[in-house]
């Protein structure tokens, strides 16, 4: 008897829920994008106050803080709508505005009227 899965459940594909409604790569993102903002206030801090450690201080609590508001707003962002939506909205949104990142040459970006019917005469062709 052969064990094996003719197929395979796309939930086993999908990337877990770490914290508050975010993957693991999403909350890596997040935190080190709160860690990037708090860097410049830090070192304010700690040249006003002459304290070193006011950098990472300011930085951690800074990510800290973007974790849990980037969760909460990617949580409303994503209700009700696949995993990649946000990223291929972004991707789009992206592509409209002129910056192609990779796997944007696939997306269709042009907008126009779309007409199911043949027309009576195509140009170049015979009438």
């Amino acid at each position: 008897m052969v064990n094996r899965l003719d197929f395979l459940p796309t939930r086993l594909n999908a990337a877990p829920v770490v914290f508050r409604g975010m993957t693991g790569h999403e909350v890596g993102m997040m935190a080190l994008g709160g860690v990037a903002a708090g860097l410049l206030p830090g070192a304010i801090g700690a040249w006003l106050l002459g304290a070193i450690a006011m950098v990472p201080t300011v930085a951690f609590a800074c990510a800290g803080m973007a974790l849990y508001v980037g969760g909460a707003v990617m949580r409303r962002l994503r209700r009700g709508r696949p995993a990649s939506w946000l990223y291929r909205s972004l991707q789009f949104r992206l592509a409209r505005q002129g910056i192609r990142l990779r796997g944007a040459d696939a997306l269709i970006t042009r907008s126009g009227p779309f007409s199911r019917r043949r027309m009576r005469y195509q140009p170049g062709g015979r009438p």
